[in-house]
């Protein structure tokens, strides 16, 4: 419980520090970043904690984002647009997920492909509700309580607190029992089996809380930029989120949300400059891959390790032998 709290306001901190140095572009720019980052933490719950790598997690953030630019018509509550688009979300995942998770890994892989086209193309077909290609603009405003919120500084905050209180949430989640059998299964299925767990039970939460976070980061990209268009929905967008979990690093909660913040920051730097900023991205991408699979969150602990001369305890540095062996012999 210390340590979340401790992380709790060291991230505050960084909220309330971001303004005071970045320019206006650049406190815009870390807003969509919060949002992403939420989004990002969504698919790396499932694939770091629940072992499911899923190529359609985009259905459920452009979910989010069409319920609140369609129920936004004709409620002004924001509190029951969002709670709206959330179980929506949820509800979908959850009975998905019931049939998704029955598959094997590549399979899961190619039916979640398969989901995210097709909402991809329901919100591309029904123009006249979704507006087709051409997307359709958000009529709801952001109101929490104190007003209807249009500063770009003030979206900012409420964005970075809610990314906060996330984040933590996410922790309780994954430190509490059903985070810690859930991370079993992904690890050691056959085992958690014959400890007598059904392993598809938490498999199932996991997606589900998965999709109900994409669907609430939706929501809220969908206040924020006051537009939706089908491609919030399609496979494009599925591989970009699951490059920032990689570039972030697997297994993690911050590192999902820190590759969210590198790829929006290099995609926006890079294309100011050339518009092949994708092929550089690629190449960043790979030279991350291929130097280390723990990402820029592994990179920092061991930049900390180096700073505070700390060295491995010996049960790491036997665990790490014997992961290393694992991998030789299979």
């Amino acid at each position: 419980m210390k340590k979340n709290i401790l992380y709790a306001v060291l991230l505050l901190l960084v909220v309330f520090i971001v303004p005071q140095v970045l320019s206006d572009f650049g406190t815009n720019l870390t807003t969509e970043i919060f949002i992403m980052a939420m989004f990002a933490m969504s698919l790396g719950l499932i694939m770091g904690y629940a072992g499911l790598d899923s190529l359609g997690h985009a259905a459920f953030f452009g979910i989010g984002a069409y319920s609140v630019a369609l129920i936004g018509q004709f409620v002004t509550n924001t509190y029951l647009i969002i709670i709206i688009a959330v179980l929506i979300a949820g509800l979908l995942a959850l009975i998905t997920g019931a049939v998704f998770i029955r598959t094997s890994q590549f399979y899961f892989l190619m039916i979640t492909l398969a989901f995210s086209q097709l909402i991809f193309t329901l919100f591309w077909q029904m123009k006249d509700i979704t507006g087709g290609a051409d997307g359709m603009t958000v009529s709801a405003i952001m109101n929490l309580g104190f007003g209807d919120i249009f500063d770009p500084q003030t979206m900012y905050y409420v964005m970075g607190i809610i990314f906060v209180t996330v984040f933590i949430l996410l922790r309780l989640f994954v430190e509490s029992p059903a985070g810690k059998i859930t991370k079993g299964v992904m690890e050691n299925e056959g085992r958690m089996r014959a400890l007598g767990y059904d392993v598809r039970v938490y498999k199932l939460l996991a997606y589900t809380l998965s999709g109900a976070l994409a669907g609430f980061a939706g929501s809220l990209y969908s206040f924020y930029n006051v537009f939706v268009s089908p491609e919030l929905s399609g496979w494009l967008f599925s591989g970009q989120v699951m490059i920032m979990v990689i570039i972030g690093g697997v297994g993690t909660l911050l590192g999902p949300a820190i590759g969210a913040g590198v790829f929006i920051f290099l995609q926006n730097f890079i294309s100011t400059y050339t518009e092949r900023w994708p092929l550089i991205l690629g190449s960043i991408l790979i030279f991350l891959v291929l130097l280390g699979k723990g990402g820029v969150i592994q990179w920092l602990k061991l930049g900390v390790d180096m700073i505070f001369k700390r060295k491995p305890k010996n049960n790491q540095v036997s665990s790490t032998n014997q992961s290393e062996k694992e991998e030789v012999i299979s």
